[in-house]
């Protein structure tokens, strides 16, 4: 029993990276074991009150309320979740058949919705229809053992290579790859194609929802669902709505959220809307660490140790370092377009970290490849190991850009990037890209492995303290101009000289900002 009970608490220390109740739990069942009935008890009130006393309990209620009232939308013309009526999908469509566009669909014939999914050519369509039936198999064993019947349960799936089949469905949405002229080509076939009150969604990661929507005949139609993935797994749905977009189709696609078990966000149009749009500056920090004389691991045992599912160094292995790659080239940041004698670490004035981009140009593009920031047994392998050669070629690096590694600690690394995240998440509520400091944990927390237990990145931000958080930033910006994305955002600044009030609050100070939602 002993031997039992110590496994369970080593498991639930990896699994649950520095949540304390998971570890109580297991020790009110070691206390019910060991112990007679009413000095279990005692025990498990004395470990009710230690959990209390370490905040946790509280961000999690925090947690728990606000994805309930995050689906509770509201619109600055007077339109809201309870006065607005979603149209019913009773049938819809998706386009593309990559990961992403297969766990869409898989989605959808999960909440008995029958689906279309097409794709451009025949060989893909013939691998996608492979891979969304995998995935169907699987949910129909998992159905077969909860003792139902699947065909009862999961919608029909059929595969094309014809628009026109797309005639008559409620509601599309589009997955292929994060390219703007593809988007808008194929949004003006389905404005031709589709009937006219059919809802187009994409599911673009943080392009412009306005100008996709410009091709169409009902730009009011036109919405961004943004599933994260896998689709079919991955609880968080972003919901853009565009400067044209109607209520009904706000309401809609976040009733479709609802029904495919997804907690739904209502976000502003943006790039990279919230979510995506955060990271940058994150991520920024965390190659930035490796310049001044980090290494991958070092980063992502911190974060990890503070709760996070993955560091950032495994995350970007994980998603592949070639996504970020392709849109820096098409931005002009890498690649053909940098200007001749642009010097390697500057962009426009301001530092800029090549690494990631030097690591593509190898084809080190992370887990899919073998190699990233970190090496695998083999390409698609899932166990990341320090590599020796990403050490030596850090090493190289600064050795050829004179730059002398400084002592970083690990309150450090903390600090650099939770702070970027956190300042960033000040601009979204200025800019009124999302109604409210809860959006933003809702997003974090359920897409990008922030940990339950510190509540949300806002909420961890007013429990260390805004005038806290302002000094930090502001100390660091001013030893670094030349990074503006760690330059104290005004509303952080406005948070603080009125007190720091509770984060309840914070939706006051930003009411008198401009909203874009």
């Amino acid at each position: 029993m002993e031997y039992f009970l110590d496994t369970a608490v080593e498991k639930a220390k990896k699994q649950f990276r520095g949540a304390q109740a998971p570890i109580a739990c297991i020790e009110a069942v070691r206390a019910s074991v060991q112990k007679p009935y009413h000095h279990g008890i005692e025990k498990e009130r004395q470990l009710f009150l230690s959990l209390w006393a370490t905040g946790q309990p509280q961000a999690q209620q925090y947690a728990f309320f606000s994805e309930r009232n995050v689906g509770k939308w509201t619109h600055p013309s007077g339109g809201r979740w309870d006065n607005v009526k979603p149209k019913p999908v009773r049938t819809a469509a998706v386009i593309g058949l990559g990961t992403m566009g297969r766990g869409i669909v898989t989605s959808l014939a999960k909440a008995n919705i029958p689906v279309i999914a097409l794709e451009q050519d025949a060989q893909q369509l013939e691998t996608g229809k492979k891979a969304v039936n995998a995935l169907l198999e699987r949910e129909a064993e998992k159905l077969v053992k909860q003792g139902l019947t699947p065909a009862a349960t999961l919608a029909s799936v059929c595969f094309t290579l014809d628009f026109a089949e797309l005639s008559a469905v409620d509601l599309v949405i589009e997955a292929v790859y994060e390219n703007m002229k593809l988007k808008k080509e194929i949004f003006s076939k389905l404005s031709s194609v589709c009937k006219p009150d059919a809802f187009l969604c994409t599911n673009t990661s943080g392009l412009d929802i306005d100008e996709i929507a410009s091709v169409t005949n009902h730009p009011d139609l036109v919405i961004g669902t943004h599933f994260f993935s896998p689709a079919n797994i991955m609880r968080l749905l972003e919901v853009v709505r565009g400067h044209q977009t109607s209520l009904t189709t706000i309401a809609t696609a976040m009733n479709l959220g609802k029904i495919l078990g997804k907690v739904a966000v209502l976000v502003g149009n943006c790039p990279l809307f919230v979510g995506n749009r955060l990271l940058g500056p994150y991520l920024e920090q965390a190659n930035y660490l490796l310049e001044d004389g980090c290494y991958p691991e070092d980063v992502d045992k911190v974060l990890e140790d503070f709760g996070f599912a993955m560091g950032p160094f495994r995350m970007m292995d994980l998603a592949g370092l070639d996504v970020g790659w392709r849109s820096r080239m098409e931005k002009g940041l890498t690649g053909n377009k940098v200007p001749p004698g642009t010097p390697a670490r500057q962009r426009q004035g301001y530092r800029y970290s090549p690494l990631p981009d030097m690591l593509c140009e190898i084809g080190r593009y992370g887990q899919k490849a073998g190699k990233g920031w970190y090496q695998y047994e083999k390409p698609g392998g899932r166990f990341a190991q320090p590599d020796p050669w990403v050490k030596d070629f850090l090493q190289k690096y600064r050795e050829t850009h004179q730059i002398r590694p400084r002592p970083v600690n690990p309150e450090l690394i903390l600090e650099r990037c939770l702070y970027a995240l956190i300042n960033e998440g000040f601009r979204v509520l200025e800019d009124g890209i999302a109604s409210g400091p809860e959006d933003i944990d809702v997003i974090y927390n359920n897409g990008y492995g922030f940990p339950k237990h510190r509540g949300g990145i806002m909420y961890h931000a007013s429990t260390l303290g805004v005038a806290k958080v302002l000094d930090v930033l502001d100390t660091y910006y001013r030893e670094n101009p030349d990074v503006p994305s760690m330059k104290p955002a005004f509303l952080l600044k406005k948070l603080a000289a009125v007190g720091g009030p509770p984060l309840k609050e914070w939706r006051t100070q930003v009411g008198s900002l401009v909203n874009k939602l």
